[in-house]
């Protein structure tokens, strides 16, 4: 593809709306299902989140098993176990409910329902020979956004690397996105899911792959996610609009990303989560405004847009590359307010992997989209400065 094309890549459908997940078993049916493999985890079974989903399976007669062995930072061979759960139900349908895990670990299932080999083969862009079945992807977060991608992450048993898989067939037949779903998660979930909508939506509104379509969409996320989080993050109950706003904000900045791209934050959150589990949605909310300080001197206009739509009151006649510093303070604060740590070393990285996790950056595929030149003593000073807690903007803005 010549550099002046542009590719976007979205679900043909998207269902959203407070008790969408009731009407799963109806769309099901439309598909021509008869055995759906439901993909999820036992947190989500446990808590009765999948209720509603399978209740509506059973009204239209529709046959299912469940699959609930998705561990966080699903690796190769829980993708393999699912995908011969597939198989023994001798199912025609994927249907995948959670968090990023379990929706990521049924599209992987999906491509060797379809595709001899292990997984990994199919590691880059564009690998999958064969059609996938049918998938019906419903998000009980608001975070990844993988249900809107065609992107799956799959980490190595063996290395603890974490490998990216694209394809347009991955993408869902059915996105179905229900904010109710999201009510159970704890707080720490909701503000880790929370700053993980966040920084795609940074990321993408900063990427050098950015269009007007992704951009439109990321800057409406960054607004959402700013006016709502705090209020999602605490939720009791009767405050549906702030589950329902980052809900929306989460499909919309997954659908930025998949067009746009993403950056230096996830190329090392990767690496951080694929070496000491610290969750992705975690170490992203914490690598964010680093990342976003190293790269405010090339997108320093970009910076003000997010500055901005966080609320901030902006001067545009002062400097951009002053300004934005407003940006990468607004993150700061939002994650100070819902409770995550402004350093690595209050996570379980360690700091003399430094090194070795700028090295497996270099090589994620995530970094191409990042809109400032990136070389592995770049990668290592930003790591340097997550663990210390050290920011720019402090002296120059204040805390």
């Amino acid at each position: 593809m010549t550099d002046d094309l542009q590719m976007w890549n979205v679900p043909n459908r998207v269902l959203f709306g407070s008790g969408a997940a009731s009407e799963t078993g109806q769309y099901v049916e439309q598909f021509g299902a008869e055995r759906v493999l439901v993909v999820t985890d036992t947190g989500v079974r446990a808590a009765g989140v999948l209720d509603p989903v399978v209740t509506s399976l059973d009204d239209v007669g529709v046959e299912y098993q469940v699959f609930d062995g998705v561990e966080p930072d699903p690796t190769d061979v829980v993708v393999h176990e699912a995908a011969e759960a597939y198989e023994a139900a001798n199912a025609d349908l994927v249907l995948g409910i959670g968090g990023g895990s379990s929706i990521d670990t049924a599209k992987a299932a999906s491509i060797l329902a379809t595709n001899d080999g292990h997984v990994l083969d199919f590691e880059g862009s564009g690998n999958v020979p064969n059609e996938t079945p049918p998938s019906v992807l419903v998000p009980t977060t608001a975070g990844t956004g993988s249900e809107v991608g065609h992107w799956t992450i799959v980490k190595d048993a063996e290395t603890g690397i974490k490998e990216e898989i694209g394809d347009v067939k991955l993408l869902a037949d059915l996105a179905l996105v229900d904010p109710d779903l999201t009510a159970s998660a704890p707080p720490r979930v909701k503000a880790a899911t929370g700053m993980d909508v966040v920084t795609h939506a940074v990321e993408a509104y900063v990427s050098i792959r950015r269009q007007s379509q992704t951009s439109t969409l990321a800057l409406d996320s960054i607004e959402k996610a700013g006016a709502n989080l705090r209020r999602a993050v605490g939720y009791r109950g009767g405050d549906d609009d702030a589950l329902a706003a980052m809900a929306r904000a989460s499909t919309q900045a997954g659908m930025a990303f998949n067009g746009a791209g993403l950056g230096a934050v996830h190329a090392l959150s990767h690496q951080i989560g694929g070496a000491f589990g610290v969750p992705h949605g975690l170490a992203n909310a914490v690598v964010l405004p680093y990342v976003m300080e190293y790269n405010l001197p090339q997108v320093p206009e970009e910076m003000v847009d997010v500055a901005e739509a966080l609320g901030e009151d902006v001067d545009r006649s002062n400097p951009a590359t002053t300004e934005g510093y407003r940006a990468v303070r607004a993150v700061r604060r939002l994650a100070d307010d819902v409770g995550i740590p402004r350093t690595l070393a209050e996570t379980a990285a360690e700091r003399d992997a430094i090194d070795r996790l700028a090295d497996r950056a270099l090589d994620d595929g995530s970094l191409t989209g990042n809109p400032r030149r990136t070389g592995h003593d770049d990668l290592a000073g930003i790591l340097d400065r997550a663990f210390d807690g050290r920011f720019a903007y402090e002296s120059i803005l204040g805390a």
